[in-house]
């Protein structure tokens, strides 16, 4: 049996891709609502230059839009963050919605892992979804620790078990020609 929702109240409960400017719109409203509006978050942190290079997963309640997740792609794993949802629709599963969707769509596109960064009141919510810890220990220091967690892509093909240097890379390395020079680089 599933956990996930099929409706709320009589309402369809599904989620899309954001494709048009309205979409990454409401996507960007149900973020500001969760993060600026109930945590406090400066809008400087929430909306920090990746949002127009990354795809959004909206969740919706009939037609309004109750949950959105933000997913960067890199070589070989895609990272979702900034997963919200609306006070009022928590406690129905459409978290894990997202992520599922999140999930898939990382499949289609040959991505091994899934990787997140979360806060350390939040650990328990991401290993209930089956994401693992790349660290026991929380990493980075003072109020915005963050614990790195991963999830395998294919649940046939476990991850294995080593740390976050080995297994994340988020900056890409330049690609150098023959002469050492990055790829793309005009020399005298």
């Amino acid at each position: 049996m599933s956990t996930l929702p099929q409706s709320i109240d009589g309402e369809a409960v599904t989620t899309r891709l954001a494709m048009r400017m309205e979409d990454s719109l409401q996507a960007f409203a149900v973020r500001a609502a969760c993060f600026i509006g109930e945590l406090d978050v400066p809008y400087s942190e929430e909306f920090d230059g990746h949002d127009f290079g990354a795809t959004h997963i909206l969740a919706y309640v009939g037609n309004e839009p109750v949950a959105a997740l933000r997913v960067r792609w890199f070589q070989s794993f895609a990272m979702p963050e900034r997963l919200a949802v609306m006070q009022r629709f928590r406690g129905h599963n459409i978290g894990q919605m997202l992520l599922e969707r999140c999930r898939k769509l990382a499949e289609s596109r040959g991505c091994n892992m899934l990787y997140a960064q979360a806060l350390p009141a939040d650990v328990k919510y991401w290993e209930k979804q089956g994401w693992r810890r790349l660290v026991p220990e929380e990493a980075g220091g003072g109020a915005k620790r963050i614990v790195a967690v991963v999830k395998a892509v294919d649940p046939s093909k476990p991850l294995p078990d080593v740390e976050a240097p080995e297994a994340v890379v988020l900056r890409r390395e330049p690609q150098l020609d023959s002469t050492g020079m990055p790829r793309g680089t005009i020399s005298n």
